[in-house]
């Protein structure tokens, strides 16, 4: 075997069994990194996208649309409702002291036309009015005023926490009660369901002590 047939031999047994091209070789890794860096800047996108809409979920929204600035209001309690005559009658016997929401109704007092009297005024579903009503006596912390569809109303001492209705199967129904109302009375109103068969009200103090009980007419 001469020279050039042993260089041959030993060519074919280095020679790697395929052939490399260099230049795709290039141009896939370029392609692989420019498909890892357009992944790296979508995922940071898609996290910055995320972080701002959290930002503005949680926060008031307020900016600036077509030149106006605007502002979500604030969450508000539910306004009062407006029933039949009640701004005539708020016009004509004005409150001595504030307007009480205790639904169903809401309550006033007013000067009566007579010198000292009080007038009891009252607006609810049915429409409103007023009636004058006689001071409480020494022994009274409560006393009903007006009587409705499934309704009781009336007049509490400042004392007075809580005005209870208790039916003929023990059942208590607590009335809507605010105090401080004007003329040093507080305001209350029971509703209760139809038929029900009340015996009682039992009116207590801010701590639980019974200070009055008052019998219920069932006529």
């Amino acid at each position: 075997m001469d020279v050039k047939q042993v260089f041959d031999s030993l060519a074919r047994q280095v020679e790697p069994p395929s052939t490399v091209n260099v230049n795709r070789a290039m141009a896939a890794g370029r392609a692989r990194r420019r498909r890892r860096r357009a992944a790296v800047a979508a995922s940071s996108a898609v996290g910055v996208a995320a972080a701002v809409l959290v930002a503005w979920s949680v926060q008031p929204w307020s900016g600036r649309q077509n030149g106006v600035v605007a502002t979500v209001p604030s969450v508000t309690s539910s306004p009062r409702p407006v029933y039949k005559g009640f701004a005539e009658m708020k016009k004509k016997y004005p409150p001595k002291g504030k307007v009480a929401s205790v639904p169903p109704l809401m309550m006033w007092v007013s000067d009566s036309p007579r010198k000292g009297g009080l007038l009891l005024c009252e607006s609810g579903p049915s429409g409103s009015s007023c009636a004058s009503f006689p001071p409480l006596t020494g022994k009274e912390f409560a006393r009903t005023q007006g009587r409705g569809k499934d309704i009781w109303f009336g007049v509490a001492k400042g004392e007075v926490h809580g005005v209870t209705a208790v039916t003929k199967g023990g059942r208590k129904l607590p009335a809507n009660l605010e105090r401080d109302v004007g003329a040093g009375l507080g305001l209350w109103a029971i509703e209760y369901p139809p038929r029900t068969d009340v015996l009682r009200l039992v009116i207590t103090d801010a701590n639980g002590r019974t200070l009055q009980r008052i019998a219920v007419s069932r006529a």
